[in-house]
């Protein structure tokens, strides 16, 4: 007899991973609770053209799609940002910000399945949505207080600034698809190719040096760092903001947290200031990741701020104690059902019950 098989990218969620990230997700949800955010829900399926005129680089095959009866194209949602940010522009479009909403919904997205990663994950994020940088401070110390309670002590928020590369590429005068390429190779830490494109661009040597040292500017020391190699005092701007986060992350707590990655400079077209990513021990990628994007919603016609960031609930499950609750088993004859339900409904009052016939041969 043939297998049979779902589909690749997905799986089953057998009873004791299940409820222990249902655990994770009841512990996530209530630090964005108290810090204010609303649940919001949207549709699984959205629009094709709802994607399209949002990216400007759309990942086609990443996306699942379907025709519905009127012949229009629907994708399902590969994220909640954009979903959210679609509800903000057109249901709140007379509102006035900030809004603050929370999710935790299941997003696809179609990956080649020799990466081994999953096409049908489970994100838990919030979006604050109204409010400019002077935000960052307060969503960063939420993410962090969500690492806290995923990994304990050991965990570490990531933090760059895709701006500071944007504005040292315009600076330099650095075409904007050059400038896409190398992004890309940095936030890769390809150091070689980053040399050698960097070498063949008509730069400065001061401005060559940066970017030829952009990938290295991490860590402890990587904020005082990249201010040396700073060609201009708008770059010096982005350093100092920087470094009065570090500074007031510090404060509240988070000094052995945190570190700055200048390098990580992903997705080019999306983000527009701070990015982040919240990595704990003993799993290799990232458990949580997020960033400013204060484009996004003009493209859909309303002209926000936003930031906001998302918890890859699958991820951390396999590192979480087992939180299988203890289940009561009551036993009752053939015929006895109604005493067997009396019964445990008694016992429930104290924690679950099963109920199982005498005579049942499988093992219980």
């Amino acid at each position: 007899m043939k297998e049979i098989q779902i589909p690749s990218g997905m799986r089953d969620i057998l009873p004791g991973n299940s409820i222990n990230k249902r655990h994770l997700q009841q512990k996530v949800e209530q630090i964005f609770h108290l810090y204010g955010y609303l649940p919001i829900e949207t549709p699984l399926l959205e629009f094709y053209e709802t994607y399209r005129s949002s990216f400007s680089r759309l990942e086609e095959d990443t996306l699942y799609k379907f025709v519905d009866e009127n012949g229009q194209i629907l994708v399902l949602r590969t994220d909640m940002t954009l979903p959210i940010a679609r509800v903000c522009a057109t249901r709140y479009s007379q509102e006035k910000p900030p809004f603050r909403f929370s999710y935790c919904s299941n997003v696809y997205k179609v990956r080649q399945s020799f990466a081994g990663k999953r096409n049908e994950v489970t994100d838990c994020g919030i979006e604050l949505i109204g409010l400019d940088e002077s935000s960052d401070l307060e969503v960063l110390n939420c993410a962090l207080e969500v690492m806290a309670e995923l990994s304990e002590d050991h965990y570490v928020l990531e933090i760059g600034n895709i701006r500071l590369f944007r504005r040292a590429c315009d600076i330099a005068g650095i075409p904007e698809e050059s400038a896409a390429v190398l992004s890309d190779l940095i936030d890769r830490k390809a150091m070689t190719e980053v040399k050698q494109m960097v070498d063949a661009l008509n730069l400065r040597e001061q401005e060559k040096e940066f970017f030829r040292r952009l990938p290295l500017f991490n860590g402890p020391d990587s904020l005082a760092e990249a201010a040396e190699y700073c060609f201009a005092e708008e770059l010096l701007v982005e350093i100092e903001h920087l470094q009065c986060l570090q500074e007031q992350l510090c404060v509240l707590g988070n000094r052995d947290h945190i570190t700055f990655d200048l390098g990580k400079v992903p997705h080019l077209e999306y983000y527009t200031g701070i990015i982040f990513e919240g990595y704990a021990q003993g799993i290799s990628s990232a458990v949580l990741s997020g960033g400013r994007y204060d484009h996004l919603l003009a493209k859909l016609g309303r002209d926000l701020p936003a930031i906001g960031f998302g918890v890859k609930l699958d991820v951390p499950v396999p590192m979480v104690k087992d939180t299988l609750p203890e289940i009561q088993k009551v036993y009752y004859r053939r015929g006895e059902e109604l005493q067997g339900i009396l019964k445990a409904r008694e016992l429930r009052k104290r924690g679950p019950v099963t109920l199982i016939p005498e005579d049942t041969e499988a093992d219980v």
